[in-house]
């Protein structure tokens, strides 16, 4: 099994901080490469243990569960800080793929890499949620069946970003894995989605809703570590008249 080093050798981006900012991200998705289910694992096993232990301590300290899962609330700096993570790795791939270290958006892991810090963005700053004040005041309504505007925006963005990302499946298809890890991580953000959006809102539905989210993101983060670690360390060719099975 190679080192982290190894895994992040090759990666070389000049300039000032946010350069070298850029590399050391780049090395500890090297190194959560290495061992790519494992880290997957580790980060859902921690998901799971604060979505437990935050509800009863909202309940406990404010009188909601749901409490710590609000905006600017340790669950929604978790939330980001592993959808960063998701672009970082998603870059790895991209960097390592295209040999350039500027932003492409013509492949998959590019549209990704810059998806996901967006996606980050909006989870940090709540922005849906103010767009969707602006728009009530100027008398913009949501569709029917729709909770809420804030919701409907989100759904339409992640529905364009996801129609996005299909144009450029072609690059995915090869990891076989990986498509397993996302098919997974895309159902619960899903679910999680659509009873944002279509569930009345209460403290159950947005712990509940928060939970999903939070099982999501490992698998998410678990697939795109799995091509990170085959695009850096590249399966040597079969010998000629030999056949290999291959895990892809």
């Amino acid at each position: 099994m190679p080192a982290a080093d190894e895994l992040g050798a090759g990666v070389e981006i000049e300039g000032g901080r946010w350069a070298r900012l850029a590399v050391r991200a780049d090395r500890l998705a090297a190194a959560a490469a290495v061992r790519p289910y494992r880290s997957m694992l580790a980060i859902l096993s921690v998901n799971l243990v604060l979505v437990a232990l935050f509800a009863p301590i909202g309940a406990a300290l404010f009188s909601d569960p749901a409490e710590l899962f609000r905006e600017l609330m340790p669950a929604t700096w978790l939330s980001t800080a592993e959808l960063v993570f998701i672009a970082v790795v998603a870059w790895g791939i991209h960097v390592r793929v295209t040999g350039v270290s500027r932003l492409r958006l013509d492949n998959f892991w590019g549209l990704s890499a810059a998806s996901f810090a967006f996606f980050a963005m909006f989870e940090l700053t709540d922005a849906s949620h103010f767009t969707s004040e602006l728009l009530y005041t100027a008398g913009t309504l949501e569709p029917a069946g729709f909770r809420d505007l804030d919701a409907f925006l989100l759904t339409v963005i992640f529905l364009s970003a996801a129609a996005a990302l299909m144009r450029n499946v072609k690059d995915v298809l090869p990891h076989r894995r990986a498509l397993v890890l996302f098919g997974i991580g895309v159902l619960l953000a899903a679910g999680s989605q659509t009873l944002d959006s279509l569930v009345a809102v209460s403290s159950g539905e947005f712990v509940a809703e928060e939970t999903l989210k939070l099982a999501a993101e490992p698998f998410l983060i678990g697939g795109f570590l799995v091509v990170l670690q085959r695009v850096t360390r590249p399966e040597p060719a079969s010998e000629p008249g030999r056949v290999e099975a291959r895990g892809v």
